[in-house]
């Protein structure tokens, strides 16, 4: 009889302890530069922009718990173990104008399976089950420009999807937002751990 692995991450987390877990695991620099962009956050809280920055930033330290490290002073990249090395999976950068953008693992299809998602009319854009909004996934390959915080996510045949998420965004879209990371996280929760040679 096989086993099956319960799903990495329930919704059941304090956001407070997940970001507390993500700035432990950032270096001394890296920390220091969280810690202004906290400020910065919490100059425009009335916006929302700490409340839900610490809440994505926590759930993606959560869903890849190893290596975590800031790029510049609005972006978080974060790694699972591959064997000796790292690979990213998540990236988290801040426009400062209004939105978060998410970058994970294309996981759409298996989305619109788990019924997350069903496919919309426009392009790439997706209504999330049981709600009125629709979420635009922007497809991330090897030739997109500007993927600084990304880069690494690509080539070889992979892809990833970029997802920007309103300050102002209403609850439901955002649990689904953490439920298609979830989803990401699985492909690595599940999969046997590699010894570092």
């Amino acid at each position: 009889m096989s086993q099956v692995k319960e799903r990495p991450a329930a919704a059941k987390h304090d956001p407070d302890q997940d970001y507390a877990a993500f700035l432990a695991r950032l270096s001394v620099k890296g920390r220091a530069t969280a810690e202004k962009h906290d400020e910065q956050c919490g100059a425009a809280e009335a916006e929302g922009y700490g409340t839900l920055w610490k809440r994505l930033a926590g759930a993606l330290a959560r869903l890849s718990p190893h290596e975590t490290e800031m790029a510049g002073a609005n972006a978080a990249k974060f790694h699972i173990p591959d064997g000796k090395y790292r690979l990213q999976v998540f990236a988290l950068e801040d426009s400062r104008k209004g939105t978060i953008a998410i970058y994970m693992p294309d996981v759409v299809e298996n989305a619109i399976k788990r019924k997350i998602l069903t496919a919309d009319t426009a392009e790439r854009t997706y209504k999330v089950v049981g709600g009125e909004d629709s979420i635009h996934l922007e497809l991330i390959t090897a030739q997109t420009q500007d993927m600084t915080v990304c880069k690494a996510m690509v080539g070889w045949g992979r892809r990833a999807m970029k997802l920007n998420v309103s300050v102002q965004s209403k609850e439901k879209q955002i649990r689904t937002v953490e439920q298609l990371c979830e989803l990401a996280a699985e492909a690595w929760a599940n999969a046997p751990v590699k010894a570092a040679e």
